[in-house]
């Protein structure tokens, strides 16, 4: 039995409950950069590996060797059987799934489904840990409908049109129980009417709250995150965008970029910086400013390229995409 989970400290706290079977953490951030329709998986994680590797969070031979060994080992185990795939509400995990079961209506279609475990919260967490013998003798195996709505979403979501995924959202999508709202935070990361995403206007309303530091920042995004699905890593990358902008919303004290931490974790460099709103931060935040018509986005939500002649913004009062 093959036991996916989105992480390592998932991987941990399930074996600590002495569910016996392999651990494999998928351990891919879906919700940032390229993930372009119509690739096999192998492609899928060139792709990925190029740009874990272009963030700078490892270098080019130790992502390509992650992604391979990872889907080596579970196209084994698929043409074997026996996959169990953990699942939590977080958007994080509902990516990670619908890459999973749309591989099963593709390159696996003739591998026997997998068994999913539902867990109702952060799966990483050790205060869970109560719940996930209970949730795991309550999995079961992947139905069809689950299957055709996973692939739905995954071709939505890869597609270069994001109105796939509003008509996508207007859809029962009770199969799988946590996609829908976590597709819903999805669309969220679009730009909005003022040019941007929810993640960084949680950003900019932090520092106008008076909060500088930027690990402190990044607890203040996340705690109007329900469920939480965003690491740090990912967060640095919206910050970077609003600092390094030819327009910028941020500026560090001091300095003249913003500093991410390396691979061994946050140096003094880091911890000693300060961020503050530009006079255009301040009036894209107070809705008197629109950012991109000054600067130039060049970002990926799934299969849209976000870029100058590519503008798809996110209007939730309509639930529908704008382009422009």
């Amino acid at each position: 039995m093959l036991h996916i989970t989105n992480g390592d400290n998932a991987n941990q706290v399930i074996q600590s409950m002495g569910i016996e079977g392999r651990y494999l953490a998928w351990a891919d951030v879906l919700h940032d950069g390229p993930v372009p329709a119509g690739l096999t998986l192998d492609e899928m994680s060139q792709v990925r590996a190029n740009f874990i590797h272009h963030c700078g969070w490892a270098s080019e031979f130790e992502a390509l060797t992650h992604f391979q060994s990872r889907d080596a080992l579970f196209t084994r185990a698929a043409k074997e059987g026996g996959v169990v795939i953990w699942n939590s509400p977080e958007l994080y995990d509902q990516l990670h799934l619908i890459q999973l079961l749309a591989w099963y209506r593709s390159e696996g279609r003739n591998c026997m489904p997998p068994e999913l475990v539902l867990v109702p919260c952060l799966l990483g967490l050790a205060t869970e840990k109560d719940d996930l013998p209970q949730c795991f003798s309550g999995r079961s195996q992947v139905t069809n409908e689950q299957l055709n709505l996973a692939e739905d979403a995954w071709h939505a979501f890869t597609s270069s049109n994001p109105r796939m995924l509003s008509a996508l959202l207007t859809e029962n999508m009770d199969a799988l129980p946590y996609l829908k709202n976590g597709l819903l935070r999805l669309v969220q990361e679009y730009p909005d009417s003022f040019g941007v995403s929810r993640t960084q206007r949680q950003a900019l309303s932090a520092v106008a709250g008076g909060i500088d530091a930027p690990g402190r920042i990044f607890a203040a995004s996340q705690q109007a995150e329900s469920p939480q699905f965003m690491g740090d890593s990912s967060f640095w990358l919206f910050i970077k965008e609003m600092v390094h902008s030819t327009a910028p919303l941020l500026t560090v004290d001091g300095a003249d970029e913003f500093k991410v931490p390396g691979m061994f974790g946050p140096d003094e460099a880091f911890l000693s910086q300060r961020l503050r709103l530009t006079p255009l931060g301040e009036q894209v935040l107070a809705g008197e400013a629109d950012w991109l018509v000054k600067h130039q986005i060049d970002r990926w939500v799934g299969g849209v390229h976000l870029n100058p002649e590519n503008i798809w913004r996110w209007d939730s009062q309509n639930a529908t995409f704008i382009r422009g």
